[in-house]
């Protein structure tokens, strides 16, 4: 796979993570096709000559919408009540920085 690191070899920073972003991409789509070709082996342990991989099936299963309950809740407890009892309820995520990265158009 020739990269335009082997073209370049004085590349930005933003410039070596488009290209490594997509060859990440080119990857993935291999691996999703090798996984979905696997899959179709069915559940259970199935070997390489290097590796083992294993299938397992995970049934249907339900969750509670979050956003139906808390139209319920809001409506059963008023707006007063129920922001007291969101706020007894909270659970902190500790923040973080996001990049988000696209191809220039020409």
């Amino acid at each position: 796979m020739a990269t335009i690191f082997s073209r370049a070899h004085n590349l930005t920073d933003i410039d070596q993570l488009g290209e490594i972003k997509a060859q990440i991409a080119d990857l993935t789509a291999v691996a999703d096709k090798l996984s979905a070709q696997i899959k179709e082996l069915g559940a259970g342990s199935h070997d390489g000559d290097l590796f083992t991989a294993t299938v397992s099936v995970v049934d249907e299963r339900w969750s509670a919408d979050p956003k139906a309950v808390e139209a319920k809740l809001l409506a059963v407890l008023g707006e007063k009540s129920f922001a007291s009892f969101v706020a007894a309820h909270q659970k902190r995520t500790a923040g973080y920085t996001s990049l988000k990265l696209a191809a220039r158009k020409s």
